[in-house]
């Protein structure tokens, strides 16, 4: 009876030391390491891919070119409503005064966006509306090849004998400047003058003067 006695507490006793040293070997909370979670970086990179995405709001599409200039080899067209991938939302004045963005997806190039206080040609992706947005009167004007084919002269005030500031090619393109109104010469000819701020400043024949067209 007390062989069996001596027996059970030994191998209480024996129990005891092994938990013991087991709990000793376990991992406490705070040294577990767990690996950060990648949902976070996954949804900030579609969130960054989504703010990068745009779509064409110009119903006739627009054309990809090598540089931003109008001039630059076309290198590629994207459709209305096609969505494009571009560098930046801001863009790059370039020297007709469009805004020109540069898109890495479908075709990589520049696309135009339009005169500065135009609506623009481009939509966020989000936006599904069928219809583009209306663009607003827009400041942008170019000469009439019909009624200068030789281009027309840009003076220094409303007056053909006023001082000349530059020229500017049959075709070209100008911008008048804000709240424009047309003034009568001040000679007394028949004609009105527009004042501009591209590609000069001064004051432009307002008859050789058309819209410009995309």
């Amino acid at each position: 009876m007390n062989n069996f006695r001596l027996r059970s507490q030994s191998f209480r006793v024996l129990a005891f030391v092994v938990l013991a040293v087991m709990g000793s070997q376990l991992p406490t909370l705070a040294n577990i390491q767990t690996k950060p979670s990648t949902a976070n970086s996954d949804s900030q990179m579609a969130q960054s891919r989504s703010s990068l995405c745009r779509r064409i709001g110009e119903p006739q599409g627009l054309a990809v070119h090598a540089r931003p200039t109008p001039n630059s080899p076309v290198v590629g067209g994207v459709g209305f409503k096609t969505e494009v991938t571009v560098v930046d939302t801001k863009g790059t004045r370039g020297p007709d005064g469009r805004t020109w963005i540069e898109i890495t997806a479908p075709v990589k190039g520049y696309i135009s966006n339009g005169f500065p206080d135009e609506t623009g040609n481009l939509l966020d992706c989000e936006n599904q509306s069928e219809n583009p947005k209306p663009t607003p009167v827009s400041l942008c004007r170019q000469v009439d090849l019909y009624a200068a084919p030789r281009g027309v002269v840009v003076r220094e005030k409303p007056s053909r004998f006023s001082e000349r500031v530059g020229g500017v090619a049959s075709g070209a393109r100008v911008r008048l400047v804000e709240n424009y109104k047309l003034i009568p010469d001040t000679n007394g000819e028949k004609r009105d003058w527009v004042e501009i701020s591209e590609p000069f400043e001064g004051y432009i024949s307002a008859n050789t003067l058309i819209m410009c067209r995309r």
